[in-house]
């Protein structure tokens, strides 16, 4: 079996890297109102309080909106992985597609397990 460096430029499109660059941006956008409406307008949160490191609804013990919001993030963001992982070997773009698509699940996977892990906290203390 015979190695082969690819050369530095095989499978990168900067039409794609921008696509990637707009869906990340837009679903950050998505994520970030979304939380935030979800926040203010469903749990009840007081956008202009700020007593305690987070919000008085992250201590809550029951099932809330916002856990299943951020379980969605989650998920969405596993979609992004698997699609990320397809799109290494078949698209014809290789590098450009599996980057966007690892780095927007990456932000929404730590995103959404960061808050999450927050809320975790807050109903453990009780807070």
């Amino acid at each position: 079996m015979n190695e082969t460096p690819v050369p530095v430029g095989a499978g990168v499109s900067p039409n794609r890297d921008r696509m990637w660059g707009l869906v990340g941006g837009l679903l950050g956008i998505a994520v970030g109102l979304g939380s935030a409406a979800i926040a203010v307008f469903i749990e009840g949160a007081d956008p202009l309080s700020s007593t305690s490191p987070y919000p008085a609804f992250f201590g809550k013990r029951q099932l809330l909106v916002y856990d299943v919001f951020l379980a969605a993030v989650i998920v969405v963001g596993v979609a992004f992985a698997i699609t990320g992982i397809v799109l290494t070997r078949h698209s014809k773009f290789p590098r450009t597609d599996a980057l966007g698509t690892l780095l927007v699940s990456a932000v929404l996977s730590a995103l959404g397990a960061a808050l999450l892990f927050t809320r975790l906290v807050a109903v453990i203390r009780g807070a």
